[in-house]
């Protein structure tokens, strides 16, 4: 682009430091509600300035605060504007309290999690895992009333998590036998013991949260308060890998959920990676794959649903330029999924941008990467939501799956069955999403796909009600192809052998009305059923068998599903979401590439093959001779254009610099100020690229104005 005058002779690192207004305007869409928040982010920490992100709203972990010290800490947040949710850990006794006979006198050493030697489950080396009994549960819900009394507008108890190598616990015995009418066995004794293991786990987990939801709600209707419930979980496969079982797809139902928390970020998806013993996969598209399930579980429901992206790792020994690069590709994995608009835009601030942790090689990390994730905040405060009816952009083709994936007895490696479905078709371009089983039974859920990959080996089916869903799916025109074993377990308490099936599959097709022998093409109505004895674990190593089937089959359906290979690109609003898959990606200018800290205006971008990117488009504003703020790091609560003036109020942490792309539409710039909005004078840097301005300045969380002077 041909430069303009700026009418400023020496205007390339002009630093100006002239005061102005103190006056900052409200933002006058303030949520009033934790679920009507667009971002936040959680801290152990109270108020501090250096990590005052300019979110909607915040949440305070603290597990195990005494009443006033969390009325405190809430308070210090609730003073600076913020809605404030309260976090505390479902799964894990932190602060040893319970367990160990501080809450009540009495030493609860029964009710931890065990493995089969009799040892104690921890997290992190010091929190043990909890058996969520009458007794652990009434202590959470002690936490969640301190929570609400001491002003929390949200309450997430995190992570209600169980190992499915434990069960070995005294206290969980006889609820084993209460549950099943069976004498207990050790979840190592058969695959059946296993499952019925890690089932009750889940559903005392499930319960956890049923009361804890419930309480809110009571409380909430007392004290005349809006207080919303939300739970906070890991993703379905890094679960699987972690040998961990949650309530997911069965707590949709649960009354006084308002919503999830999608807990994404490197740990889970390397792990999950780490599991899958594919000669072909990546970081991206396995960040991509655990973004989908969460996308997929909320879609189209009354559930809201915010995504994690988490800019460290919780090993700190790796570098500041590893995570740099998986958080790039987690965040534009996450923004692909355009139903989704809500973020948690990280966890523990404090391991970022505060002095004194190891991660990365020590803090604060650096200024560049600092500036980078805030560039990356303001692009989630302001993405749009792209309606679809699909978690993925146009997909079709649903690989069928549901909680008790995570009941199914491991077998390494253990994701092979489950990620062999989807991240060989993930890396040619292929994008299915999951189909949630725990929903095949609401009305129309199953119309959005055309194509469905199921597989009893995965994962088991809760009830006949969802084979019967299947099947009057197929009738209805839908191709479902069935790969692998019958996934047979025999025993009194599965519903299928009180139904004299022998395995779920054997029930899916006696209410098909069909005999299947060997591998057959079976119409079905409207429909087609096809069964291939292969197991899904075979794609594994060889997914290019897999991506032949699918496109063979999806030609079956009528009209045929198309199968489109392709980079992964979104476009939300004016940003450009890009991960260039197996070959470079050319993106049309101008653009602002929102990952440089100096935010340049490209003519136009080339991504390289395996790399993920935003870019915002600014052709619009750059057309045009009214001024406008291209883009900008800290929040941008108000840019106001005048005839001869430009005045910005931007919020970000302090001790991290903010900078602006700024366009003057074509006219010259006679001078730029900056203060805080209480009138101190601030030091702002004024760059120039070619007809538009970068401005650098120190922050100050109660809000910077940055006002510029034109000409003609």
């Amino acid at each position: 682009m041909r430069a303009r005058s700026f009418g400023l002779r020496g205007m390339l690192g002009l630093l100006v430091t002239v005061s102005a207004s103190p006056v900052m305007a409200k933002d006058a869409a303030r949520p009033v509600g934790f679920n009507e928040c667009k971002t936040f982010f959680q801290t152990n920490s109270r108020y501090d300035p250096r990590i005052g992100i300019a979110t909607d709203a915040v949440v305070v972990h603290r597990h195990g605060e005494a009443l006033e010290s969390l009325r405190k800490s809430i308070g210090s947040w609730k003073a600076q504007g913020f809605v404030v949710g309260r976090m505390f850990f479902a799964d894990s006794d932190a602060t040893n309290a319970y367990w160990k006979g501080k809450w009540d006198g009495v030493p609860h050493e029964d009710e931890v999690e065990r493995d089969a030697k009799g040892k104690v489950v921890l997290c992190a080396g010091i929190r043990p895992y909890m058996l969520p009994t009458e007794g652990w549960m009434r202590h959470l819900e002690e936490m969640t009333r301190f929570s609400i009394e001491a002003g929390a507008d949200a309450i997430l108890p995190e992570e209600p998590l169980a190992h499915t190598f434990t069960g070995y616990e005294a206290a969980f015995k006889p609820m084993f036998e209460k549950r099943f009418g069976l004498p207990w066995q050790p979840e190592s004794a058969s695959p059946e013991a296993h499952f019925l293991t890690c089932q009750l786990k889940t559903e005392l987990y499930l319960e956890l949260e049923q009361r804890l939801a419930r309480l809110t709600r009571e409380e909430a209707r007392q004290r005349g308060r809006r207080i919303d419930f939300l739970m906070p979980v890991h993703p379905l496969y890094s679960n699987r890998a972690s040998r961990l079982v949650a309530p997911m797809g069965m707590g949709l139902d649960m009354e006084g959920l308002d919503g999830y928390v999608g807990q994404v970020w490197t740990g889970p998806v390397n792990w999950s990676l780490a599991n899958y013993g594919s000669p072909e996969k990546s970081f991206f598209t396995s960040a991509y794959a655990l973004y989908d399930y969460f996308a997929a579980l909320t879609a189209g429901t009354d559930k809201k649903m915010w995504l994690l992206a988490d800019p460290v790792e919780d090993d700190p020994n790796h570098q500041w330029s590893e995570f740099e690069e998986w958080y790039r590709h987690c965040l534009v994995a996450k923004l692909m999924f355009g139903g989704v608009d809500s973020y948690e835009v990280m966890p523990w601030p404090d391991r970022i941008f505060l002095p004194g942790h190891q991660t990365g090689g020590g803090t604060p990390a650096p200024e560049a990467y600092r500036i980078s994730l805030l560039s990356a905040i303001q692009v989630q405060q302001e993405i749009p939501a792209v309606v679809s009816t699909d978690a993925a952009v146009g997909s079709k083709i649903g690989i069928a799956c549901a909680d008790t994936a995570l009941w199914e007895s491991p077998q390494a490696p253990v994701l092979d069955g489950l990620y062999g479905l989807i991240l060989p078709l993930l890396h040619e371009g292929i994008r299915p999403t999951i189909s949630v089983a725990e929903r095949w039974t609401e009305p129309g859920y199953l119309d959005r796909f055309r194509l469905l990959v199921l597989s009893y080996e995965n994962f088991k089916p809760h009830g006949p009600a969802q084979n019967a869903a299947l099947v009057a799916w197929v009738k209805s025109g839908g191709v479902l192809l069935v790969l692998g074993g019958a996934g047979e377990m025999k025993a009194e308490p599965f519903w299928w052998t009180r139904l004299q099936h022998a395995s779920p599959l054997a029930h899916l097709l006696a209410v098909a009305g069909v005999t299947v022998v060997g591998d057959s093409d079976v119409p079905l109505g409207k429909g087609l059923l096809i069964r291939r004895s292969v197991s899904p674990r075979h794609f594994a190593a060889h997914p290019g068998e897999y991506v032949e089937l699918i496109s063979r089959v999806a030609s079956r359906a009528v009209p045929p599903v198309a199968i489109d290979r392709e980079n992964f690109s979104i476009v939300r609003g004016p940003f450009r979401i890009v991960h260039a898959l197996r070959q470079a990606e050319r993106i049309a200018g101008p653009v602002v590439d929102v990952f440089d800290p100096d935010l340049p205006v490209l003519a136009e971008a080339t991504l390289p093959a395996g790399q993920s990117r935003i870019y915002r488009d600014v052709s619009e504003p750059l057309k045009g001779h009214q001024p406008a703020v291209l883009h900008c790091t800290h929040r941008l609560m108000e840019q106001r254009h005048e005839k001869s003036r430009s005045r910005l109020v931007l919020r970000g942490p302090a001790e991290t610099p903010g900078v602006v792309r700024y366009y003057p539409g074509g006219r010259s710039v006679q001078s730029v100020t900056a203060a805080s909005v209480a009138g101190e004078k601030l030091a702002v840097d004024v760059a120039r690229q070619d007809e538009t301005l970068r401005l650098r300045f120190p922050n100050v969380p109660e809000g910077v104005v940055i006002e510029v002077t034109l000409g003609e």
